[in-house]
């Protein structure tokens, strides 16, 4: 068996499932695709993300104390692609694309309409992993296509 460091035995693991995370900035929405992500408990719902020190979409989310999860379906995967593959300080994600948002329940973050499912989650955590943040969301509404 052949050694590899850890950080390249890392992006062996395929194949992803992702998600969107929309966020605001004062309003303004914001979303980025990840893979890095799962629920962590039932009672109370509670899932986790990871995200890059160096996003925009990090720095939101601590601001806002708040962020969606969005289950994309094989109708988003242009979306998908072009979402995780711009930064949203240099292009509007929505405006491009044309994906369409609808208001949320309990969040400001807005939920994406053509989503299988929509989580809208209150940040119950952060902790600091070297170069990532994982936030721990709670769960406060969802929403099913």
């Amino acid at each position: 068996m052949k050694q590899i460091i850890p950080k390249d035995a890392f992006r062996k693991i395929t194949p992803y499932s992702f998600v969107f995370v929309i966020s605001h900035d004062k309003g303004k929405p914001n979303g980025m695709v990840a893979a890095w992500y799962m629920k962590c408990s039932y009672d109370p719902p509670l899932m986790i993300v990871s995200l890059s020190k160096r996003g925009h979409t990090q720095k939101l989310i601590r601001e806002s104390k708040e962020f969606v999860i969005a289950v994309p379906n094989k109708d988003l995967v242009k979306e998908v692609e072009f979402f995780g593959s711009n930064h949203g300080w240099e292009v509007d994600k929505f405006k491009e694309t044309g994906v369409e948002i609808v208001p949320a329940s309990v969040v400001k973050s807005p939920l994406l309409a053509e989503a299988t499912l929509n989580f809208e989650l209150q940040l119950e955590k952060e902790v600091d992993v070297g170069d990532h943040y994982i936030f721990i969301g709670k769960g406060c509404c969802s929403s099913l296509q």
